[in-house]
């Protein structure tokens, strides 16, 4: 399959996160491509647009662990379909339909959740299905920002909820829904947002616990990066 990969970084206060990114073309993916993958017979039934996003994803955070003198690794699929990452590392995964993205960090360097999302700006007539499934009615008042699009608000807010799971989800060990978090603060200026846990999550993920995170533009799809 044809894959170019290319990395750019994104700043969290006083941290730079190195973000791995795969151009990958489906319609050249062929089976000898799977080989590279240990695990590939649990890809045989996959729909080859799913084997395509999955072996770009994998190949990016192979990449990106090398880039931190790792080495070359390619995460397993985990019970809940997650990547099991090597001892010390955290990471997170996103693809589009045409891009394939990773993050990782390094947990002695005192990370603790890592999560990254990509999406394509929804369009108006998926509206209602993130109204009534992703966003809660405190957060409604967010799409009224000027700057930004109703569509690109409801998008952004709902990566960022995405990029709130995969962070979590090792630390919590089983699936969360979209309301046990809201955004409480967006800043288009900054590129900023805020979400805050609507309900306890393990003993110390506690209610009112807020997550800051940032999001970029990145060839007309919306990036989501939460680390903490």
């Amino acid at each position: 399959m044809n894959i170019q990969f290319s990395c750019f970084t994104l700043s969290m206060s006083d941290v730079i996160q190195p973000i791995v990114v795969a151009h990958y073309d489906v319609n050249t993916l062929k089976p000898e491509d799977l080989l590279i993958l240990p695990y590939r017979g649990a890809l045989l039934r996959a729909v080859p647009s799913r084997k395509a996003e999955h072996l770009a994803g994998r190949l990016a955070a192979r990449k990106a662990m090398t880039a931190l003198g790792m080495r070359p690794y390619i995460p397993a699929i985990g019970t809940h379909r997650q990547p099991l990452w090597p001892s010390g590392v955290i990471g997170s995964i996103s693809h589009t339909h045409r891009l394939a993205l990773a993050a990782v960090a390094l947990s002695s360097e005192g990370v603790c959740g890592l999560g990254l999302d990509i999406e394509q700006v929804i369009s108006t007539q998926q509206m209602a299905d993130i109204l009534d499934g992703v966003l809660l009615p405190v957060e409604h008042g967010l799409l009224l920002q000027s700057e930004l699009s109703q569509e690109e608000v409801a998008t952004l807010i709902f990566s960022a909820k995405e990029s709130l799971f995969k962070a979590l989800f090792p630390l919590v060990g089983e699936y969360f829904d979209f309301s046990a978090a809201f955004m409480t603060a967006l800043s288009p200026s900054t590129q900023r947002f805020t979400l805050t846990l609507a309900e306890s999550l393990t003993p110390t993920l506690k209610a009112g616990m807020t997550f800051d995170g940032l999001w970029h533009c990145l060839e007309g799809d919306i990036l989501t990066l939460i680390r903490f």
